[in-house]
């Protein structure tokens, strides 16, 4: 009877170790893809839900990166635009620009940035495989190693073949969540510079907040 407790906690452990050792290799890996790319264009929702009230917003658009912290995202009222040093926010409906430097250090809701911070500040677990449609994902759940963090829990659908997340649930200290989903996504693709900056309407307000 000890003999058999003892080879099933054996087993368990092995098991748990084997799990984690999954998961770690899986983020290695999906490192090492948004690290090496060079640009990435692709189509997302954001769904953000609040907790307080319980209501759900929902906002469609398409995002172009390129390597020089250079992004640009189009949703339907508003464009964000940087050439990696100058960030153009454009409010379509109220003819606004605001014009800003690209701070480094300020988190951006795209996925490699999403990713990258993941994968290096939280400790990742593999829940399980699952398909979104006809991909087969690798589902990994990721908490923060500091417990005081905002966002509190991460999980992440990654594409098997590509390593590339097809969507990202996060919930913070509030208990709001946010998932983010992508498709369409192109890797390495050509993408002119001129995506990058933006060239001010002529009837646009500016607000230079340099």
């Amino acid at each position: 009877m000890i003999r058999k407790v003892l080879l099933a906690t054996f087993c368990l452990f092995g098991s748990v170790a084997f799990t984690q050792e999954k998961a770690e290799d899986i983020v290695a890996k999906i490192r090492q893809t948004y690290e090496k790319l060079e640009s990435l264009k692709g189509d997302f929702e954001q769904q953000y839900t609040w907790s307080l009230a319980g209501e759900t917003q929902t906002l469609n658009g398409t995002l172009y990166l390129k390597k020089g912290d250079r992004y640009r995202v189009e949703t339907p009222n508003q464009m964000i635009i940087t050439d990696g040093k100058t960030v153009w926010t454009y409010a379509l409906d109220k003819k606004q620009v605001l014009v800003d430097r690209l701070e480094k250090s300020k988190e951006n809701p795209l996925p490699r940035d999403l990713m990258l911070k993941y994968t290096r500040d939280f400790k990742p677990r593999l829940l399980r495989s699952e398909k979104i449609g006809a991909v087969d994902c690798y589902v990994i759940t990721l908490t923060p190693r500091d417990e005081n963090a905002f966002v509190q829990s991460v999980t992440a659908w990654i594409d098997k073949t590509t390593w590339l997340a097809l969507r990202i649930e996060q919930t913070d200290l509030n208990d709001n969540k946010t998932v983010y989903l992508f498709k369409n996504a192109q890797r390495n693709v050509p993408l002119a510079d001129g995506l990058f900056s933006l060239k001010i309407p002529a009837d646009a307000e500016v607000v230079d907040m340099r």
